[in-house]
C-alpha cells in the first residue's frame, strides 16, 4: 500500500514534467562542490540534462493575438525562465565560483515546483484529470497574483482562474496553499459525471466529501480501532432494537439521539419505534448517529451492559482491553473530518451536529463538514471484509468517488440522497462491482 499511494504521487509528479527532489539536490550539493575545485563536473551533465525535459507546448496564440483576448490576465515568466536555464553550457564551460553560485541559484524555480507539485500530489482527489493532463497546472500556480488585473487578496485561500481561456493561459490556482485540499476538488469535481440527472447539491457539497476522503491518513489505526469502530455503529443499533421493547431504555435513547437531529426527525424515530418500524427508521439513520449513539449511552450509562446486544458486549470487552486505542478521542481524531469553515482548522474530528443545510457562498460548505459518516461506514464495510486499517487509504477515495457518482437530491436540503448513495456504493462494494477495488490486483487481504 505504501508503494501503491507513492505511485500516485509520483504520477503526479511525472506527468506535471517535474524535476525530482533528488535531482535537485543533488545538483545544488554538486556545484558547490565543483566551485569548491573538489568535484568534476562532467558527472552533473546527465542531471542538468533532466532540467531540459520540460519543454512548453506549441502556443496556440500569437502575441498580438493574446494581448487582444487576454490583455494583462497572463504571463509566464516563470516558465519561460525555466526554459532558458541551461546548466549543463555553464558546467562545461570554464566558470568561477561566483557564476557557479549563480547556476546553484537557477535550480531555485524548479525547487520551488517539486515542493508545491508535492502538495499537489498529495491531496490528488479521486478521479483527478487536470493533474495527470495539463502539465502546465502546477507551474502556473500564481502566489502573487501576477496573472490577474486587480487582484489583492494574495497570499489568501487560493482560487481557481483562467477555466476556458486558454489564450489567459488556461486554468490555474491564484493564492496561496491554504486549504489546498479543498480547492483542488472544486477544480476536479466536474470530471467526476453524476449517474443520475438530479444531483442538486452537487457543486456545493462534492468538494467537501472529497476533502474529507483525502485529508485523513489511515497509517497508523490499529486493528482494534478499526473493528471498534464497526463495533459501535452495530451496538448503537442494538439498542434502538432494544428500545422498542423497553419504555425506560427507549428514553433514554431519545435523550441522546436528538443532539444529532432536529426536532423534527426526532419526534419521527421516537414514533418508529414506538410503533415497531424498526427496520424503516433504521433505514434513515445515519452511520454517525448509531456511532454517536452508542459511544454516548456506554459514557452516561457504563453499568447498563445488559442493555447491550452481542456487538455491544464485544465492544465493553474491547475498550476494557485496549482503551488507548478504543476511546472517543483517538476514533474522533482518526476517523472525523476537517472542518476548515466551522473551526478553522484541518485537524480531523467528529463535531456531532446535525447536518446543515446547503447555502450559496461561503457557508456552501457546512453540510459536508456536518456530514461525518462516510468514514465511519467505509470503515464498517473494511471490517466486515476483514481488511488491514491501511487498506482505507485505497478505499475510502474509491468508495467516496463512487458514492458522488450516484448522489441524487431533489432539493438543497436533501441530506438523505447522501445516505441513499452512501449505502448503494456499499452494496456495491460488499458484491464486488466497484471495479477499482475488485480484481486480483487490487487491494490485497491480511
Amino acid at each position: 500500500m505504501h508503494d501503491l499511494i507513492a505511485n500516485r504521487i509520483r504520477s503526479v509528479l511525472d506527468e506535471q514534467r517535474l524535476v525530482s527532489l533528488d535531482t535537485l539536490l543533488a545538483l545544488g550539493d554538486g556545484l558547490r562542490e565543483v566551485a569548491g575545485g573538489n568535484f568534476s563536473g562532467n558527472t552533473l551533465l546527465p542531471l542538468a540534462g533532466e532540467l531540459r525535459e520540460f519543454q512548453m507546448p506549441q502556443p496556440i496564440f500569437r502575441n498580438s493575438e493574446r494581448d487582444q483576448w487576454a490583455a494583462g490576465i497572463y504571463n509566464n515568466r516563470h516558465t519561460e525562465l525555466q526554459m532558458h536555464t541551461n546548466l549543463a553550457k555553464i558546467i562545461k564551460s570554464p566558470s568561477s565560483p561566483q557564476q557557479l553560485a549563480e547556476a546553484r541559484g537557477q535550480l531555485a524555480p524548479f525547487l520551488r515546483d517539486t515542493l508545491v507539485g508535492l502538495n499537489y500530489a498529495y491531496y490528488e482527489p479521486p478521479g483527478a484529470q487536470i493533474l495527470h493532463h495539463n502539465p502546465l497546472f502546477v507551474r502556473s500556480h500564481d502566489f502573487a497574483g501576477d496573472t490577474v488585473i486587480g487582484l489583492n487578496r494574495l497570499w489568501q485561500a487560493p482560487q481557481l482562474f483562467g477555466a476556458g481561456s486558454p489564450a489567459g493561459g488556461g486554468a490555474h490556482l491564484v493564492g496561496s496553499l491554504a486549504d489546498l485540499p479543498y480547492v483542488l476538488a472544486t477544480a476536479e469535481q466536474d470530471f467526476i459525471a453524476p449517474q443520475n440527472v438530479q444531483a442538486l447539491i452537487w457543486r456545493e457539497l462534492v468538494p467537501g466529501l472529497l476533502t474529507n476522503a483525502v485529508v485523513p491518513r489511515w497509517w497508523n489505526v490499529s486493528p482494534n480501532e478499526l473493528h471498534a469502530v464497526s463495533l459501535f455503529q452495530q451496538c448503537g443499533e442494538e439498542l434502538l432494537a432494544a428500545s422498542a421493547q423497553n419504555e425506560e431504555l427507549r428514553k433514554k435513547v431519545m435523550n441522546i439521539l436528538p443532539d444529532r437531529m432536529i426536532p423534527r426527525r426526532s419526534e419521527r424515530v421516537e414514533q418508529a419505534l414506538r410503533s415497531g418500524h424498526l427496520a424503516e427508521m433504521l433505514s434513515e439513520l445515519m452511520p454517525a448517529d448509531t456511532f454517536y449513539l452508542a459511544a454516548e449511552y456506554q459514557r452516561r450509562f457504563p453499568e447498563e451492559t445488559n442493555s447491550f446486544g452481542p456487538a455491544g458486549h464485544e465492544l465493553a470487552a474491547l475498550s476494557e482491553r485496549y482503551p488507548k486505542e478504543v476511546n472517543w478521542e483517538r476514533l474522533s481524531r482518526d476517523f472525523g473530518v476537517p472542518h476548515r469553515v466551522l473551526a478553522q482548522s484541518y485537524a480531523r474530528e467528529l463535531l456531532n451536529l446535525p447536518p446543515f443545510p446547503v447555502f450559496m457562498g461561503y457557508s456552501s460548505r457546512l453540510l459536508a463538514e456536518t456530514w461525518d459518516s462516510n468514514n465511519l461506514y467505509w470503515a464498517r464495510l473494511a471490517d466486515e471484509k476483514h481488511y488491514s486499517p491501511v487498506m482505507l487509504n485505497r478505499l475510502v477515495p474509491e468508495l467516496t468517488r463512487r458514492m458522488v457518482e450516484k448522489i441524487f437530491a431533489t432539493d438543497f436540503e436533501d441530506w438523505p440522497a447522501l445516505l441513499r448513495a452512501a449505502r448503494e456504493a456499499g452494496e456495491e462494494f460488499r458484491q464486488g462491482k466497484i471495479s477499482a477495488l475488485s480484481g486480483n490486483d487490487s487491494i490485497p487481504r491480511p
